[in-house]
């Protein structure tokens, strides 16, 4: 997997206005479509004093939505901050937006935005697993296959798990799910 890094701080370390985000989105958008069809932007926090939540719905809750909408094909679009409360504006506006990214620290990774207990639990899994399959996930959470088939499919709209189609099992297709966060 080819991975970018897109530093907000470029910007300047306080940003608070939409247009400010307008003009950051640009070039994170022409970040995301020179990566390969695999690629990952990993959005840094470092160096940022101020992150408005227009600033950062600008930024990030568009260019995310877009992404669950499939514009920018498999790739994906991950956070890393020195500090989980300067995500606390993104976390608010992907809430708002029913969409939610990882979001990295020095020692673990977070769930920011739309979440349930269900889906941290399923991405948990997932991530520390690196591969998986639906049969296994639901085994392991002790699930009907419908609803771990629910649960993937939440998380692979919304780009935090890559899912690959590895075979068909009469109507239904199975899939292979891999963790964003493994190279």
């Amino acid at each position: 997997m080819h991975i970018e890094r897109f530093k907000i701080a470029q910007f300047g370390p306080r940003l608070g206005t939409r247009m400010e985000g307008e003009r950051a989105r640009a070039q994170l958008i022409a970040l995301l479509n020179s990566l390969p069809e695999d690629g990952q932007v990993r959005v840094s926090l470092e160096g940022m004093d101020v992150l408005s939540t227009s600033f950062s719905d600008e930024l990030i809750g568009r260019t995310l939505h877009r992404l669950a909408l499939g514009e920018f094909g498999d790739r994906t679009l991950v956070l890393e901050t020195p500090a989980l409360d300067l995500a606390d504006g993104i976390d608010v506006k992907l809430a708002q937006r029913q969409l939610a990214m990882l979001c990295l620290t020095a020692d673990a990774w977070h769930l920011v935005g739309a979440q349930t207990p269900a889906i941290v639990d399923t991405l948990r899994l997932i991530i520390d697993k690196g591969e998986t399959t639906a049969k296994e996930l639901a085994g392991e959470l002790g699930l009907q296959m419908n609803a771990c088939v629910n649960r993937v499919a939440r998380l692979a709209k919304l780009h935090l798990i890559h899912r690959e189609q590895i075979g068909m099992s009469g109507p239904q297709a199975i899939y292979s799910l891999h963790s964003i966060l493994t190279s």
